[in-house]
C-alpha cells in the first residue's frame, strides 16, 4: 500500500458517532457496512487537510459524505446488477460505476466549497466551521462563545447564503449526473 492512511485511525476513533448517524438516516442493518465503505471512500478520494481541520475530524464533512455513501446504497439498493460466480447460489455484486462518478464530484464540491470557505475573513469562517463541524446550535456556540446568537444567525445566513448562490449550479449538475459541468 503506498498511500499512507494513518489519518483515517482519528476517523475511526468516532466509529461508534458515525455508524449512529447512519442508523439516524434508518439503516440499522447495513450501518457498520456503510461506514467502512466511507473509509474506504476517503482512503480513495479525500485528503486528510478537508477531513481533519485543526487535529479535528470535520463532523460536517464526514456527515455529508456518509450521507452520500447511504443515499448511493439506498439508491443502488433495489436495481443493483448480479452475476452468478459459479453453480451456487452465491452471487457478487458488480459496483455500478455511476456510483463513483457520483462521489467523485461530490467530493469535488465539497473541495470547492472548502477551498471558498478558507477564503473567507477570519471571523466568518470560523463561525461557519464552528457551526457545521461540532454539532453545536446557534445557541449552543453563543452560550460557549460569548456572541451574541443574533450575530452568529446574520453570519451564519450570509454564508449559506454565499454558498448557495456561488455553488447551485454545481450542486443541480451534481443532482442531474452532468458531471462533466462541475
Amino acid at each position: 500500500m503506498g498511500k499512507s492512511a494513518q489519518w483515517l485511525e482519528k476517523v475511526a476513533e468516532r466509529h461508534t458517532e458515525w455508524v449512529n448517524i447512519i442508523k439516524g438516516f434508518g439503516e440499522y442493518e447495513y450501518s457498520q457496512d456503510l461506514v467502512q465503505e466511507t473509509y474506504l471512500i476517503l482512503y480513495k478520494y479525500a485528503n486528510e487537510e478537508k477531513v481533519i481541520k485543526d487535529g479535528i475530524v470535520s463532523r460536517g464533512y464526514m456527515y455529508f459524505t456518509l450521507r452520500s455513501t447511504y443515499f448511493q446504497f439506498y439508491k443502488n439498493k433495489r436495481k443493483i446488477k448480479k452475476v452468478c460466480i459459479d453453480n451456487e447460489e452465491h452471487t457478487y455484486e458488480i459496483p455500478d460505476h455511476s456510483e463513483m462518478d457520483d462521489q467523485i464530484a461530490y467530493n469535488k464540491i465539497c473541495t470547492m466549497i472548502d477551498d471558498h470557505i478558507d477564503e473567507w475573513r477570519w471571523y466568518e469562517r470560523r463561525l461557519f466551521q464552528l457551526y457545521r463541524d461540532s454539532g453545536l446550535s446557534i445557541r449552543g456556540i453563543a452560550k460557549e462563545t460569548n456572541i451574541s446568537w443574533v450575530s452568529i444567525f446574520n453570519t451564519l445566513k450570509n454564508a449559506k447564503h454565499e454558498l448557495k448562490q456561488k455553488f447551485q449550479d454545481d450542486w443541480t449538475d451534481l443532482k442531474n449526473k452532468d458531471y462533466e459541468r462541475i
